[in-house]
């Protein structure tokens, strides 16, 4: 529960939620006649609490998440320590970013990873282990003592960071800007545009908008998690919505309450869409 709410109420996720309504908002007003001469680009429609709403799907969202395994990360290389920034909370999914699917950090999704640094030497992570094998992990903690790993992990810490960086004394100054200076041309989760795509359809005035939260997607080779033999072998489907770890009752029951409201009466559309620049 402390690691959700503390991505829900965090800073990164309200601004994202008031730039999809600002953008959903816009677009139902520019077909409403009353709003034709208006310039809509003249405001930003906004909510006014919108951490109570992520705050209430973290809740919500608990039992999707207990399947996960929990293991903590130590560090003992003696030369490296863990950074950590105002986003704290790194959902990340290496099956996924491995075979190359663009998705994949939903709470009920296969392959699933949380990591939360809680310390210069620990950090917390909850993963799917039917997805992974972590062979090094003893009673539930994993020690790295090869400053490769801190280093990548770091890297992980730093992309998803919105606006700062938070590190102790011991951390050297060149040792962040070198993280920096490696990612520059990475995409930063803090452009806010990518998280809207929108697709015109080719057989009516209709849209197709697709919204999600931006996520680190750079593939991060981590040397001690490797897929299992399970995975790889699983097919990942073509369309967006992945696949999803069943063995969880919860899921299952989620997954069924969601069909049972929005299964019915579900009309196929014939359209087709493209993707349009915004």
């Amino acid at each position: 529960m402390f690691l959700l709410v503390s991505e829900g109420r965090n800073l990164k996720l309200a601004d994202s939620t008031n730039h999809m309504a600002d953008f959903m908002a816009k677009e139902m007003l520019k077909v409403h006649p009353d709003f034709k001469d208006m310039d809509l680009d003249a405001f930003k429609i906004e909510l006014s609490q919108p951490a109570s709403l992520n705050l209430e799907a973290a809740m919500k969202g608990l039992p999707l998440v207990v399947d996960l395994e929990p293991i903590l990360i130590v560090e003992q290389t003696g030369a490296r320590k863990f950074i950590t920034s105002d986003n704290p909370l790194v959902r990340y999914n290496s099956f996924y970013l491995s075979k190359n699917y663009p998705r994949g950090f939903g709470y009920i999704t296969r392959g699933l990873q949380l990591f939360f640094p809680i310390s210069p030497r620990t950090c917390i992570l909850l993963y799917d282990s039917v997805a992974y094998d972590i062979p090094e992990k003893r009673n539930g903690i994993l020690t790295l003592k090869k400053a490769r790993d801190v280093d990548l992990l770091n890297e992980l810490f730093y992309l998803n960071a919105y606006n700062n960086v938070f590190f102790n004394q011991t951390t050297k100054k060149d040792y962040i800007e070198g993280i920096h200076y490696k990612n520059s041309r990475t995409p930063k989760i803090n452009d806010l545009e990518r998280e809207i795509v929108s697709y015109n359809s080719t057989d009516s005035n209709s849209k197709l908008i697709a919204m999600s939260p931006n996520k680190v997607n750079k593939k991060i080779n981590f040397p001690w998690i490797k897929n299992s033999d399970y995975t790889n072998s699983l097919k990942i489907p073509a369309h967006m919505g992945g696949l999803n770890r069943m063995e969880s009752p919860f899921i299952r029951k989620f997954l069924e309450q969601e069909k049972k409201k929005y299964g019915h009466g579900r009309q196929p559309s014939s359209e087709k869409y493209f993707r349009e620049e915004i």
